[in-house]
């Protein structure tokens, strides 16, 4: 019997990297994947691989959300888990950490960061988390970055948008604290990715598949809210506290 035997898990940019490295996990766990991408001829390849159905998604669509959502639960049953894995940095694919110096991005670029970033983060729980509550629960967990717990100079956007992501997180954890559905991130330091900008490359030690596996914990084990930081390959993840800020 598999952890996710029967269960339905959608994850977002599952064509590449960690997306695909979950989708591969879940599989195995004997999960019903559903894979989105922007990349339709990859995506198409990894639902092959792992016998789940592919979905074409810009996650910075809001329109495109409850369609998306709504037939993946027709054709693969009710969302369980879901992995808001779908991100950019702002020097984009291949490109040398010059282009995200703040003076070198272009306003679409700056749209294009904050797009699949954040809004791809929030369009997408707006669409799931009331559809798991109704089924009974679930669980997400989002992909958010070492970017977004410490300032990162060589790419202010990206950090900008993970520290984002890790309010949102952490925020909407304590709004749904009485529904039956968990919010969680993981915050990893640098992995074999091919979003990673040449530079920063040769010190990389963690892989896709490590970062994943660690995905696969929070998402059935997680609890609402945790924020987990993962900065080395062999050690795991620790659960990094929001500060403890009294309000009003």
């Amino acid at each position: 019997m598999g952890a996710f035997d029967g269960k339905t898990v959608l994850v977002t940019g599952a064509a590449s990297g960690l997306g695909r490295a979950v989708a591969q996990l879940a599989a195995e766990a004997g999960a019903k994947v559903a894979v989105l991408d922007s990349n339709d001829a990859a995506g198409r390849e990894v639902a092959g691989l792992v016998a789940g159905r592919f979905w074409f998604c810009d996650v910075s669509d809001a329109a495109a959300w409850p369609r998306v959502v709504a037939e993946v639960e027709a054709g693969l049953g009710p969302i369980t888990f879901a992995h808001l894995n779908a991100g950019v940095m702002t020097a984009g694919l291949g490109g040398a950490l010059e282009r995200a110096r703040l003076e070198n991005v272009s306003f679409d670029r700056y749209r294009t960061v904050l797009g699949v970033n954040v809004d791809g983060v929030f369009f997408g729980l707006q669409a799931l988390l009331p559809r798991m509550i109704s089924a009974g629960g679930g669980a997400v967990t989002v992909t958010a970055s070492a970017a977004g717990l410490v300032p990162i100079p060589f790419d202010p956007l990206y950090a900008l948008t993970k520290h984002a992501v890790v309010g949102l997180v952490r925020s909407l954890a304590l709004a749904y604290a009485d529904r039956p559905v968990r919010i969680n991130a993981l915050c990893p330091g640098g992995f074999a990715s091919p979003l990673v900008p040449p530079e920063l490359r040769g010190a990389i030690t963690m892989t896709a598949e490590e970062i994943g596996a660690e995905v696969i914990d929070l998402l059935l084990a997680g609890p609402t809210g945790e924020t987990r930081l993962k900065l080395r390959a062999g050690l795991p993840a620790a659960p990094i506290a929001a500060p403890a800020v009294a309000l009003g």
